[in-house]
């Protein structure tokens, strides 16, 4: 049978527009059935959390003392070695002595004869109050001898304070420690000569306790500033590389924000008397600054961050997730603290969050198997 031209046209073209329409409608079939997704969530709890704070310093020495002699004159002998641990009092370097010796002999000399001098005329003036009693001398030699008198108390104490400065010299020749500390380098040897006020032998820095010195963002100032005045506030130290932490007290909060920075300087004070610390080293420290109560604590891996801040899925009754933009706020053991955006008894999503959108359908998966309890492999069998 011939089918008309035009006929067949038709036919074709009917044919096409059913397999479209076929084709689409298994399209939007396959969308609308596609399988949840597999993730792993946890429940949002309501707890306590201490307010910890993150910050990295640098120790710094309590006191940090240069030894600098103050008399002139040829380094005689040294006491202590590069580096040495020294206590206060104990002894560091000696200046020869021996021209210190000669001036206070001399001074001595010179106290005495002002003392005999002094003597007489006490005596004279006292031989001659008599006379003037009876005329026998004048007023005018009486006053003359009465200012012997004054004029040899006034040079006796001058030259008892020449003898005190003199004595005080050669006590200055033997230099000790004025604190307790750890020794730098020696700068000069013995036989060279030491200038007064200006020739450096060593440096002197106590190292316990220690300084602490490091800088956190201005948002915290008020919560700093309560704790303080709520009592002592904790700080643990751990210098770089470490594995031990030191605990000390926040001692210092500066009076004024860096502008530059936009950040505050603080302060500790570490015990140390191991030495386990030094000064300038780089150290990581944690200040407690007290406690969160019925916190809302999640996974910190439920936490993402992208262009809008941080944000979390949520799941609903129906494990349909929803997206929600977060404010952390303290960090506790692995946990996050949600100050904003989720509340205490809803599921977050902890693992899976990469083919996650708003409204996509979840399901709990499969925690992953404990080490140790792997299948067996093709190479093991079950009964081995």
């Amino acid at each position: 049978m011939n089918i008309p031209m035009r006929f067949s046209v038709y036919f074709v073209l009917c044919g096409s527009l059913t397999l479209i329409v076929t084709g689409c409608s298994r399209g939007e079939r396959g969308q609308h059935q596609m399988p949840p997704t597999a993730v792993q969530t946890a429940v949002a709890e309501a707890m306590e959390a201490p307010v910890v704070i993150n910050a990295f310093g640098n120790t710094k020495d309590q006191v940090s003392v240069d030894v600098v002699p103050q008399v002139s004159g040829r380094l005689q002998q040294t006491f202590i070695l590069d580096g040495a641990i020294v206590t206060n009092g104990q002894p560091l370097f000696l200046i020869e002595t021996s021209d210190y010796t000669n001036r206070v002999r001399q001074a001595e000399g010179v106290v005495a004869a002002d003392r005999a001098e002094l003597e007489l005329s006490r005596l004279t003036l006292e031989r001659n109050q008599p006379l003037l009693a009876k005329n026998m001398i004048s007023a005018e030699t009486f006053d003359t001898l009465k200012t012997k008198l004054d004029s040899a108390t006034a040079r006796l104490q001058i030259d008892e304070a020449a003898l005190d400065q003199a004595r005080l010299d050669l006590s200055r020749c033997m230099m000790v420690s004025s604190v307790n500390g750890v020794c730098s380098k020696r700068f000069l040897d013995n036989g060279n000569l030491a200038i007064a006020n200006q020739t450096k032998l060593t440096n002197i820095r106590s190292y316990d306790p220690l300084f602490v010195e490091f800088s956190v963002s201005e948002q915290y100032l008020d919560l700093l500033r309560r704790a303080m005045a709520a009592g002592a506030v904790r700080i643990e130290v751990m210098p770089r590389g470490a594995t031990n932490s030191h605990t000390g007290k926040l001692s210092f909060l500066d009076n004024a924000v860096d502008l530059q920075t936009g950040t505050i300087l603080l302060r500790g004070l570490v015990p140390n008397p191991q030495l386990a610390l030094w000064s300038r080293q780089f150290v990581e420290v944690r200040i407690f600054a007290g406690t969160a109560r019925d916190a809302v604590m999640v996974p910190e891996s439920a936490v993402q961050f992208g262009k809008d801040g941080p944000y979390t899925f949520v799941v609903d009754k129906d494990n349909k997730v929803e997206l929600r933009l977060v404010k952390p706020g303290v960090r506790h053991e692995g946990r996050l603290q949600i100050v904003k955006g989720v509340v205490a008894g809803e599921r977050v999503v902890v693992l899976g969050q990469l083919m996650l959108y708003p409204g996509a359908t979840v399901m709990e998966a499969a925690p992953p198997a404990p080490p140790g309890n792997a299948p067996p492999t093709a190479a093991e069998p079950k009964g081995k």
